[in-house]
């Protein structure tokens, strides 16, 4: 078959490249002019590189809000590091948090025995169960209502990160962020960091615990 009879075919069907595009790596379409097959191609490389170019600019996004998260933590470990008493962590913990990540609402309860008479000191067994039972940090609209005893009535709490304190595989304390925002803390959320900022304050608690 020649090149004219190809065009020949082509003009007396000019659905067929529409019909079989799938066949070409073409995706099919409702335009009933006839276009090359370079056009097509290079039709679908656009496209093809707009999807790219979305996608690189969500991962650079990404990567920039992943930065400015280990920057804080890193800055949540010196400050932790400074601390030589429970409540000069506790006061570390609650300045980090606030300046940080602008969260105001941060409370901490501990039933370590070192911990006791602190005003953080709290051995209540429902607090207890609920932080063994925690296997990574909750992000919700929901907490119950010793939690939120723990917080001023005001402003109204919309979303908390409840995050378990352990050592040696044993919950010894609950600390909790809370933020008037409902998107702060979605149950949707990853919380990876979360759970390793949660260890840093638990190493740190440890720490001064043990000095006590």
């Amino acid at each position: 078959m020649q090149n004219d009879d190809v065009l020949a075919f082509l003009d007396a069907h000019p659905d067929f490249l529409n019909q079989h595009a799938p066949r070409f790596g073409l995706k099919s379409s409702h335009d009933r002019v006839v276009v090359s097959f370079a056009e097509r191609q290079l039709l679908e490389m656009k496209d093809q590189n707009r999807q790219l170019e979305a996608r690189l600019v969500q991962l650079v996004r990404h990567g920039e809000q992943n930065d400015l998260i280990l920057s804080r933590c890193h800055q949540l470990s010196l400050a932790l590091m400074q601390a030589d008493t429970l409540e000069q962590a506790v006061d570390a913990i609650v300045r980090t948090f606030d300046k940080q990540f602008g969260l105001q609402r941060v409370a901490l309860r501990l039933w370590h025995d070192a911990a006791n008479p602190s005003p953080f000191y709290n051995a209540k067994q429902d607090i207890r169960l609920l932080a063994g039972n925690l296997c990574a940090p909750y992000c919700g609209p929901y907490v119950n209502d010793e939690i939120l005893s723990w917080f001023p009535t005001q402003p109204v709490l919309q979303s908390f990160a409840t995050i378990a304190l352990h050592q040696q595989g044993d919950a010894f304390g609950l600390l909790v962020l809370g933020s008037e925002d409902s998107q702060r803390f979605s149950q949707d959320m990853q919380t990876h960091y979360l759970a390793q900022m949660g260890e840093l304050v638990a190493v740190a608690l440890q720490r001064v615990l043990a000095a006590a």
